[in-house]
């Protein structure tokens, strides 16, 4: 009951006229000229564009807060992915040419660093991932600026059945497929945004324990202990995926 309150309160309150962190992300991603390339499966995921419309982001505070005010005035370009538009987040369907380049460049960085761990110094391992990471991000960075015309891709709108459905009726043979997406469902991948799955997990352990042991005490605690035990393994496998897949050290992650 307690979860189900807090679900509400976040869902219609909290994030409607406090704080909606999923934005704020978003924002942090521009203001930082960061943006988020995110595959969930095969050829599905989600990109965060979060290129600074002012080319740069290491900058001084005064110069910073001067950009943002110049946003807030219209007097530069807007952040979105397409000229004249607000939209940075989208649900992207690839084409399978797409997804063979992206694992060919991944795997030849990866067998290139794999070798040397035994080789070379810690020194030389790390210049190897950070010319891994700057060679991966040119690519996507490149395919998002359309440069590659043999795996380019299109911006569309989700027709309404799509959106009921929760699938693509389109496949993206020719051309990768990227579908506005104003409802920030990259949450899907985080914790945060999978509250109501989590919720009903935990009323289901809760039930059978309390069941098999008919003591609604012990049932409490094994349910908070399992949570514990589930968010310190998402942390832990969290971070070591996101160092293998983004070639980013793990001593630069927050």
């Amino acid at each position: 009951m307690v979860d189900l309150f807090q679900i509400i309160f976040f869902a219609v309150f909290y994030e409607r006229f406090v704080e909606d962190k999923l934005s704020r992300f978003v924002d942090l991603c521009c203001v930082s000229n960061i943006s988020v390339f995110l595959l969930s499966h095969s050829c599905f995921g989600y990109y965060i564009h979060g290129r600074s419309v002012h080319g740069h982001a290491d900058t001084n505070m005064e110069e910073m807060n001067m950009n943002l005010k110049r946003e807030a005035e219209n007097l530069c370009s807007q952040r979105g992915l397409l000229p004249n538009t607000d939209g940075q987040t989208f649900q992207i369907s690839i084409s399978r040419k797409m997804r063979l380049q992206y694992d060919r460049i991944h795997e030849t960085l990866t067998r290139r660093r794999g070798p040397a761990r035994f080789l070379d110094s810690s020194a030389n391992t790390f210049e190897q991932s950070t010319r891994a990471y700057n060679t991966m991000n040119k690519f996507l960075s490149s395919f998002i600026d359309h440069v590659h015309k043999e795996m380019d891709y299109i911006v569309k709108d989700k027709l309404l059945l799509e959106r009921i459905l929760g699938m693509e009726f389109m496949e993206p043979i020719d051309k990768s497929i990227f579908y506005n997406d104003e409802g920030h469902s990259f949450s899907e991948v985080l914790y945060y945004g999978n509250e109501t799955t989590l919720l009903i997990f935990d009323i289901l352990f809760f039930s059978v324990v309390d069941l098999a042991t008919q003591s609604f005490v012990l049932a409490a605690i094994l349910t908070y202990l399992q949570q514990e035990i589930f968010r310190f393994i998402r942390n832990t496998v969290g971070q070591k995926n996101l160092t293998s897949k983004t070639l980013v050290d793990e001593r630069f992650l927050i």
